[in-house]
């Protein structure tokens, strides 16, 4: 038996992985002609039918694939963690107002970073001592925070949440899922 082996190169670092082939082919043909519409996905307008079906499709598939119920709207939104690392608190904490955030390493600092801009933040756990390698377990949250931050995955060394941490009542938990979404059901 011989095995075929393959010329593509593959990506071991954080990030984007190789694709099956399948795929890319797929993605290739309709760059170039949405179906049978002569027109390429990109070049649709977001009002017509035609890309109006791609979007239903692909709310349908992430709530498939995330477990993610109809109580809860999905958003796409450009940018990644590092502009949400501003909008949140932008949007969200405010002159005065305090958030809490779990510190887990780079990515977690990066958004305190931003939301210091914004308002007051309290480290409500850290696991700088041991360098980031384990989540924080001793977690002290503020009097009334207007919401908690976490970063679910730290791909630079390796930790990951394996349930969400429970914050006081009625505080809204906001995570970074972006490097390990669609890895396990949302709730």
């Amino acid at each position: 038996m011989r095995i075929k082996m393959t010329t593509r190169k593959y990506n071991f670092s954080a990030g984007p992985a190789l694709l099956p082939e399948p795929v890319l082919e797929e993605a290739k043909e309709n760059l170039l002609s949405l179906g049978e519409t002569g027109v390429g996905v990109m070049e649709h307008s977001h009002r017509g039918a035609a890309f109006q079906e791609v979007y239903t499709e692909t709310i349908t598939r992430c709530r498939e694939l995330a477990e993610i119920s109809d109580d809860y709207s999905i958003l796409f939104l450009a940018g990644g963690a590092s502009t949400q690392f501003y909008s949140i608190p932008m949007n969200f904490l405010g002159e005065g107002l305090t958030a809490d955030y779990i510190d887990t390493g780079t990515w977690s600092k990066k958004a305190i970073v931003e939301a210091k801009r914004f308002g007051n933040v309290h480290v409500a756990a850290t696991s700088e001592e041991t360098n980031f390698n384990c989540i924080p377990t001793d977690i002290s949250y503020s009097a009334t925070p207007r919401y908690v931050h976490y970063t679910s995955n730290n791909t630079i060394v390796g930790t990951q949440f394996k349930t969400e941490p429970t914050v006081p009542k009625g505080t809204p938990l906001l995570c970074d899922a972006s490097s390990d979404v669609f890895s396990c059901p949302i709730d």
